[in-house]
């Protein structure tokens, strides 16, 4: 069966994460770089790829690690290379993954070679990892990669990339926006709609902190029964008019309901049905808090918390799954403020954890405020 790899993003681990719950346990993770799957066919790769919001590209495996001669990598990218030849004309690039020597890959000497196959050739030249997804979406180009680790090379051609274009659109295109609410990204959040999802289909997600509604709207897409609730009347108006905005500018059902409560006082009749899976970044407490202040918004937070994971148990399916992003702050001087602990008491209310502290954990530079993301599963 072919072999494809995943280039991670900025959080490694939540790619291969998601990976494995979108494509299954035969995904393998290769260090930091890339996660590697099987599929069917290059749609089909392509297909899952798709699915995800954490991995950058899709690469095809075109041949597996071994070792090459100078001549003999040279003879296998011309011959790569000339099997995407269109109307003799060829437009390509080559990025260099790991351990591999600038000077291994002689640019002119591939461009010789392919002239000799009276191919009309042009090189893109573009970043070390690979050319950047504007390039490669709009303009026809072939992009090999070329990755060797301690003494061996892999080649790959890559498939295909994200749609920046379309992410910025959910991500910016809103017609209601709160940047105190809607600070998700929507790459993150389809991570963490996936994460729950696996390979189900039409489950009820529910947020019971939905912001502007980035979560409900990555759900909606991926084909789930959507519910939202925030605490914020205006907050909870803005995601139905987020959702209804997508679900108009994807052609997507419009069967979703929001409401305003309080994430500790919701009940079955508001949610109006069982829920498979919760999926959410609650309240983290406020940007910039004053180090004096940070031991007091943990216990207030934990209090938020437990409320909500009790009332949760009246409102999931057994076995349902939670995924939740958790603060961290860590200080210059060495103190850590996390909820670990807090997390340890949920299981005597039916919550184990599957991904535990730190197998997850993203931020962005200079942020206060690091996430943790865990998954629980949740038996009555």
């Amino acid at each position: 069966m072919p072999q494809y790899l995943l280039q991670t993003g900025n959080t490694p681990a939540l790619t291969f994460y998601e990976a494995s719950a979108v494509v299954g346990e035969q995904v393998e993770r290769l260090g930091t770089q890339a996660v590697q799957f099987a599929a069917d066919s290059d749609e089909s790769a392509r297909t899952l790829f798709g699915l995800l919001g954490a991995a950058v590209r899709v690469i095809k495996i075109e041949r597996d690690w071994q070792k090459y001669t100078t001549s003999k990598l040279g003879a296998i990218l011309v011959e790569l290379l000339t099997e995407q030849v269109k109307d003799n004309k060829l437009q390509f690039a080559i990025a260099n993954w790991g351990q591999q020597a600038d000077d291994e890959i002689s640019l002119s000497e591939l461009k010789k070679a392919l002239l000799k196959k009276n191919i009309k050739v042009r090189f893109i030249e573009g970043a070390r990892q690979g050319l950047s997804a504007a390039v490669l979406l709009h303009q026809p180009v072939t992009e090999l990669v070329v990755w060797q680790n301690e003494g061996q090379t892999l080649i790959g051609r890559t498939l295909g990339v994200q749609d920046i274009d379309y992410w910025t659109t959910k991500d910016r295109g809103k017609p209601y926006a709160d940047r105190k609410k809607g600070m998700l990204p929507p790459k993150i959040a389809r991570a963490m709609v996936n994460l729950a999802l696996g390979t189900s289909t039409r489950p009820v997600v529910y947020d019971p902190f939905c912001g502007t509604g980035t979560i409900l709207l990555e759900a909606l897409e991926r084909g789930c029964l959507v519910v939202g609730s925030d605490a914020d009347g205006k907050a909870a108006q803005g995601t139905k008019d987020n959702l209804r905005w997508f679900a108009d500018l994807a052609d997507l059902p419009t069967d979703f309901k929001v409401f305003t409560s309080q994430a500790a006082h919701v009940t079955p009749a508001q949610v109006g049905q069982p829920i498979s899976a919760i999926v959410t970044e609650p309240f983290l407490g406020k940007p910039q808090t004053s180090t004096e202040k940070l031991a007091g918004s943990f216990k207030g937070l934990e209090k938020l918390y437990l409320g909500a994971f009790k009332q949760w148990r009246a409102l999931l399916q057994d076995q349902a799954l939670v995924v939740m992003i958790f603060p961290r702050v860590e200080l210059a001087d060495g103190r850590l403020f996390e909820l670990s602990d807090f997390v340890d008491k949920l299981q005597p209310y039916g919550y184990t954890r599957r991904v535990d502290f730190g197998q997850i954990r993203y931020f962005r530079p200079q942020a206060q405020i690091q996430r943790d993301i865990i998954v629980f599963e949740f038996k009555k």
